[in-house]
């Protein structure tokens, strides 16, 4: 049977709180933060398969990955 390499992704939701003469100079503060000024939000969220690939024999190159 074949083997196959699948990988996904799962988002995570963030928010933070600014200060600002309008929505465009809060976007722009905001992209400017390090990510520690972030709060994350909690989700439901699940892993969602993105793309797949047939696995032609790279065990070996997976556990040096690892």
């Amino acid at each position: 049977m074949p083997v196959y390499r699948v990988f996904g992704t799962k988002y995570h939701n963030y928010y933070t709180i600014i200060e600002a003469a309008d929505q465009f100079e809060a976007v722009d503060l905001a992209n400017a933060l390090p990510e520690t000024e972030w709060n994350s939000i909690l989700t439901d969220d699940v892993i969602e398969a993105t793309d797949v690939y047939l696995n032609e024999d790279t065990s070996n190159e997976l556990q040096l990955n690892i």
